[in-house]
């Protein structure tokens, strides 16, 4: 029994860092590249290889700016962010972001 788990939850973690990867490509690479080593602004760094801690806060604080405010706590509003992440649950924002922090 305790293989099977082990043989499920390692099948589970590969099949996210493919959902991360997915996503990534669908979502993101448009402005960031193929390899997140671009950059989307001038001013702003590339995304490889950062945290993925910090990586799944950006990305969740890109998700729920809020319209009427005008500003999110950790970053300038940011149109194409709020629709490129909009959507995106918990679990693919920690996909995306573990994919992510992997590219170097």
């Amino acid at each position: 029994m305790k293989k099977f788990i082990i043989v499920l939850l390692l099948a589970s973690m590969s099949l996210m860092a493919a959902d991360g990867a997915k996503l990534y490509k669908q979502r993101c690479s448009l402005c960031h590249g193929e390899n997140a080593q671009k950059s989307p602004l001038e001013g702003v760094a590339a995304i490889a290889g950062m945290d993925a801690t910090v990586l799944a806060l950006t990305i969740r604080a890109y998700r729920d700016q809020d319209n009427r405010v005008g500003a999110y706590t950790m970053h300038k509003t940011s149109q194409l962010m709020k629709d490129s992440t909009s959507g995106l649950t918990r679990d693919m924002i920690v996909a995306i972001a573990k994919y992510i922090s992997g590219l170097k």
